[in-house]
């Protein structure tokens, strides 16, 4: 849940079909713990309750809120904001089935939602809260949350799995966006696909020495990166898509072309996700002080570190009940 102004490239993202966006830095995000809190939170639920989930994505905890409703023989009123231009039911293979009455409210802030005071039954996000005004959004929760409503939240934590692989990740972006590996790859395009031309009409193999030599300069800048940064996926995934780019040069050079074009502009969006990640992180002062302010409006709270694992934490787990 982030200002307009930002929310392309997670409108990007999502549009892509990724399920979950964290999914270079961490697997498993609904497994052990993590889904072992969910299904508390959704197997207090009544049939007919409204759930409505901030900064939803491509609806990852919806589908296992509808999956556990139906388990236990009841139905819910599923709802999805967020800030992003999403569409899960186009985005996802199957997305009409799996969504079907499913309702989700796209270019929607948390601080503005489309529901009246006391009418949701459970507010929750997973990695969504937290990257809206959260003085805002927790006024907008406390206010469309039912007399006897639920919160939920998962949310990132500074000292998380996530947070040191993100810390990662920001490092090797910088590294590919100040870096001549992706130019250096396209100026190569074209030598490759003459060539190829060259060998197959058996002409004299054209020049190109110089972007050859300039190109695997900056290739071992950046294999030298992926060893000095080994959880920055990011650098793995480009060195990969900068490889297919390559191998597509002799025979389709204008593909070639738009696949490193649209790493260029992959790396522009990913380097503002993960900055915007590390702003939302919470700490541990920063995570009561939200508890605090739920118990001044008579909940009940408890939040503790949520691992996915042991010794991998994901971040915070706060639920508050009132009533």
């Amino acid at each position: 849940m982030i200002p307009d102004e930002a929310a392309a490239p997670w409108s990007r993202l999502w549009q892509a079909g990724v399920l979950h966006s964290c999914a270079t830095g961490i697997q498993g995000n609904y497994d052990g713990p993590i889904r072992a809190f969910w299904e508390r939170q959704f197997d207090a639920l009544g049939d007919g309750a409204r759930v409505v989930d901030l900064g939803t994505g491509n609806g990852p905890l919806l589908l296992l809120a509808r999956g556990r409703a139906q388990a236990r023989g009841v139905a819910l009123e599923l709802h999805g904001v967020d800030t992003a231009d999403i569409d899960p039911p186009r985005a996802l293979a199957d997305g009409a089935r799996l969504f079907a009455g499913v309702r989700f409210h796209p270019r929607t802030s948390a601080c503005a939602l489309p529901f009246g005071d006391g009418t949701v039954d459970l507010v929750c996000s997973q990695f969504g809260f937290e990257y809206a005004p959260r003085e805002a959004a927790l006024a907008e929760m406390l206010r469309v949350a039912a007399p006897r409503g639920r919160i939920a939240l998962v949310v990132h934590s500074d000292d998380s799995v996530i947070a040191r692989v993100s810390a990662q990740q920001r490092q090797g972006c910088a590294f590919l966006r100040a870096s001549p590996v992706v130019e250096r790859a396209r100026a190569l395009v074209p030598v490759l696909h003459r060539a190829a031309r060259a060998r197959h009409t058996g002409a004299p193999a054209p020049q190109g020495e110089a972007e050859r030599l300039a190109f695997n300069r900056a290739a071992q800048a950046l294999m030298d990166m992926i060893e000095a940064l080994p959880e920055a996926q990011v650098l793995r995934s480009a060195a990969t898509q900068i490889r297919n780019a390559l191998e597509a040069a002799a025979q389709v050079p204008v593909q070639a072309d738009a696949m490193l074009a649209r790493l260029h502009r992959h790396l522009a969006d990913e380097d503002l996700r993960l900055r915007q990640q590390q702003d939302a992180q919470l700490s541990a002062a920063d995570l009561e002080a939200l508890a605090v302010r739920l118990r001044a409006h008579g909940y009940a709270v408890r939040h503790a570190p949520l691992e996915q694992r042991p010794g991998a934490k994901i971040g915070w787990a706060l639920e508050a009940v009132r009533g």
